[in-house]
């Protein structure tokens, strides 16, 4: 069975099952290069449709639209002679996260700003089936209070709280100010979150403008403020995961993105945590196609068993005249290098200090550069952190984060696991403070992608790097500059080397230093 979902709104995107695997999946924001695209797939929905067989189903994300936008999408179930299914907005993040777990049974937890008036569910997963135990409103949101603060720090909410978990580091948390949050603010008892400043939007930040979190300086008001999201976070996970008994997690939802909290709730709690790899708005449209894929296995008398997502290169690929255009056309086929496969000189690169963009095979899908379209660099490096974040426009504290063996994962990160999405942060070890410092953040912790086989020419490089520097890892950061979507095409790539995102570009076999 094939299903075509669509996402229209924060951050759109479209996405095929088929059988109940993600076969293509991409964001708009790649395609229109504007960052979180708000509005229809047009040409995220054609990709998709490029690599569709004969769509059964079309699934689309939220049950609340325009009339206009509702004609369009009737018109376009009536092309397909595909019958449409509108899914509620936290079951499509409920059905990316436990479809995509391969956990049989387990919890499936979404926490985000609002949703179809819903802002955190929980459901009972098992062999196939989900029923939701528990729902909070929108207006009792630990995702909207975290935007919120992310706003009070003149910061874009819905955009910018990964910069506030990142600046968090840098103070420890206010006592007094976080009593004070987790007890005239926002609480968790027994499992319900509950809002007590009486307002959300505009006016819960007006009302936080004239509270004791905003006396105080940028680092501890982030450090507090992130803090009181982990505890709050813990309570909410700990009330559920003791009532059902249940340690197996499959998360979603914006909240997830933080990927302290996720730390602090897999350590807190002993969780086996899955975090869907697009948890925020970008993932509804897989969301909602595996959930009416699941639907339908259903009534036909079948199991749909969840599958363990083995790796995200769901968009588009470019084959080498597309590469080759794109460097003429911008005067450097003639400067550049055929290589091939060949990890050596790249790595030549990153050992003479220089940073490496890598643009191969297909796109990854979500919100993190995984080796398919990612700049590289020499984690043993310190000095490389702040060239970097002025190279690519970002703020001085945000960190960078590695791509590390799989193998390695013991020698480098506390309580290890598989993490081949970075999903998740963990405390880095002593080794991989002294032989990588340039990936371990202020506070001590790093946020890897683990690689094993997915990548096999990735594989290559860290493996290349590793003989010839006995670190079995690189700096990954995504291929873009700051505020710009990470790179798509071949023409993307060229123009963000020539802007100065990296020193050199790899792209598919060729390789051109930017001079």
């Amino acid at each position: 069975m094939e299903v075509v979902g669509i996402h229209h709104g924060h951050d759109a995107g479209a996405a095929l099952v088929r059988d109940g695997r993600i076969v293509a999946a991409a964001n708009e924001e790649r395609f229109s290069r504007k960052k979180l695209h708000r509005g229809f797939p047009e040409r995220s929905l054609k990709f998709v449709l490029g690599r569709a067989e004969d769509p059964d189903a079309i699934a689309v994300a939220g049950l609340y639209r325009r009339k206009r936008d509702l004609d369009r999408l009737r018109a376009l179930s009536e092309e397909l002679e595909a019958p449409l299914y509108l899914v509620e907005h936290h079951a499509a993040h409920a059905a990316s996260a436990y479809y995509t777990s391969g956990f049989n049974r387990c919890l499936t937890i979404t926490v985000d700003a609002a949703g179809d008036g819903l802002s955190a569910t929980v459901w009972a997963c098992e062999r196939g089936r989900m029923h939701r135990v528990a729902t909070e409103s929108y207006y009792d949101s630990l995702g909207d209070f975290y935007a919120n603060v992310t706003e009070l720090l003149g910061l874009e909410p819905m955009k910018d709280e990964g910069k506030v978990m990142c600046l968090a580091a840098y103070a420890e948390p206010d006592r007094r100010t976080l009593e004070w949050i987790e007890s005239e603010v926002i609480t968790v008892e027994e499992g319900r979150i509950r809002n007590l400043l009486g307002a959300i939007s505009g006016e819960a930040v007006r009302r936080l403008k004239r509270s004791p979190l905003a006396e105080l300086d940028r680092e501890r008001l982030a450090a507090t403020a992130q803090r009181a999201l982990e505890r709050l976070l813990l309570r909410y996970f700990s009330h559920h995961v003791e009532e059902y008994g249940e340690r197996r997690v499959a998360y979603a939802g914006g909240v997830a993105a933080n990927v302290v909290a996720n730390m602090r709730l897999r350590e807190g709690l002993d969780l086996d945590l899955f975090v869907h790899p697009n948890m925020g708005d970008g993932g509804l449209a897989v969301g909602a196609a595996l959930w009416a894929w699941a639907q339908e296995e259903l009534a036909r008398g079948r199991t749909p068993r969840p599958r363990r997502l083995e790796h995200v290169y769901l968009g588009p690929e470019y084959g080498r005249r597309a590469v080759e255009r794109a460097l003429e056309r911008h005067g450097l086929l003639d400067r550049a290098e055929r290589v091939g496969r060949d990890p050596e000189p790249l790595v030549d690169r990153l050992l003479e200090g220089r940073t490496v963009a890598v643009f191969h095979g297909r796109m990854e899908y979500g919100p993190r550069a995984l080796g398919a379209r990612s700049i590289l660099a020499d984690p043993r490096d310190r000095a490389i952190v702040d060239r970097l974040n002025r190279a690519l426009g970002r703020e001085r504290y945000q960190p960078f984060a590695p791509t590390i063996l799989e193998e390695r994962a013991r020698d480098y990160l506390r309580r290890p696991c598989r993490s081949p999405f970075m999903t998740l942060a963990f405390r880095a070890t002593e080794r991989l403070r002294r032989e990588a410092p340039a990936v371990v953040h202020v506070d001590g912790t790093t946020r890897p992608q683990t690689l094993g086989d997915e990548l096999p020419f990735y594989r290559e490089i860290l493996e290349e790097f590793e003989g010839r520097t006995g670190v079995g890892g690189v700096l990954n950061t995504s291929f873009n500059l700051h505020g710009e979507p990470i790179v798509r095409s071949p023409e993307d790539a060229v123009r963000a080397l020539l802007k100065g995102a990296a020193d050199a570009l790899w792209i598919e076999g060729y390789l051109v230093d930017r001079g």
